[in-house]
Order: structure tokens, then C-alpha cells, then sequence
């Protein structure tokens, strides 16, 4: 198990599109490629530095996450770390952190997973269950806890 002792997230800034630009085309587009053609430039359309943090260990940039709170609930738009950070408990790490948060102030969560991404057996195991079966994605909510 890795410890988070390290773990920061930072907000994100319109520079990092420097380096998001490739890592997210890296991350995403084998399963965006399932269903359609990959755009290139719709990631800079979609990058929103306002919802957006860019997670850190040790001060190194190693992932995305992005969450947007809104009246009816989260969405988690994006999460995605670097390949060599995967497999560590990362990513359950901050999304446990969105969940708490969440159901601190009483609101569901709800996020898209794109067919294919291995990534829907972590959502499943946090709670999350299938609302929608869309063309390319599932949306899954997570219902309130303890409320």
C-alpha cells in the first residue's frame, strides 16, 4: 500500500496545458477511439483550470483531477494519473477524499466512464452503480452515505 503522506493536489493553471495536452491524449484516447474519431483539439475546449487540480507527489506532477460542484450534486469529469503512478491507491485515495466531501454536504456524485476503461471496476467497488448506458460511456452515480 502507498502511503499519501506525499499526495498534494495543487489547482491547475492554463500552463499546465503543456504538458496535459499530450498526457491526456495519452490516457484517453485509446478508449475515446472505441466509438469515435480522436479530436485533438476538444481537450483544450474542455480543460477547465477553474475545476481543476493537478495532483503531485513529492512536487512532481503525476495526474488530473477534476471535479465540478454544482446544485444537484459532484461530477467527477476527469481523474487520471501518470502510467507509472497507477496500481498504488491513488486514485481510490482522492476519489474516498471527493466522496467524503460529498456526502459532508449532502450531495451525490456522479460521473461518465468511457466503455472499455478498466477504471469502472474502481467506480462499482466505491458505490457507484449505472444510471445511463449512453453511445461511448456509462453514467454512474453514487448515492448519498449516512445522510
Amino acid at each position: 500500500m502507498h502511503s499519501f503522506s506525499n499526495i498534494t493536489i495543487r489547482p491547475a493553471r492554463a500552463s499546465d496545458l503543456e504538458w496535459l495536452d499530450p498526457f491526456y491524449e495519452s490516457q484517453m484516447r485509446p478508449y475515446v477511439e472505441l466509438t469515435h474519431e480522436w479530436d485533438t483539439a476538444k481537450f483544450r475546449e474542455y480543460f477547465a483550470p477553474e475545476a481543476s487540480s493537478i495532483i503531485q507527489e513529492g512536487g512532481e506532477d503525476i495526474g488530473l483531477l477534476v471535479v465540478v460542484e454544482r446544485e444537484d450534486g459532484f461530477y467527477i469529469r476527469d481523474i487520471l494519473l501518470k502510467p507509472e503512478w497507477q496500481g498504488r491507491g491513488i486514485g481510490s485515495h482522492l476519489l474516498r477524499q471527493v466522496l467524503d466531501r460529498a456526502d459532508r454536504k449532502g450531495r451525490q456524485v456522479r460521473l461518465r466512464v468511457l466503455k472499455g476503461n478498466p477504471a469502472i471496476r474502481l467506480y462499482h467497488r466505491l458505490g457507484f452503480t449505472e444510471e445511463e448506458e449512453l453511445e461511448n460511456c456509462y453514467q454512474l452515480a453514487r448515492l448519498l452515505r449516512g445522510v
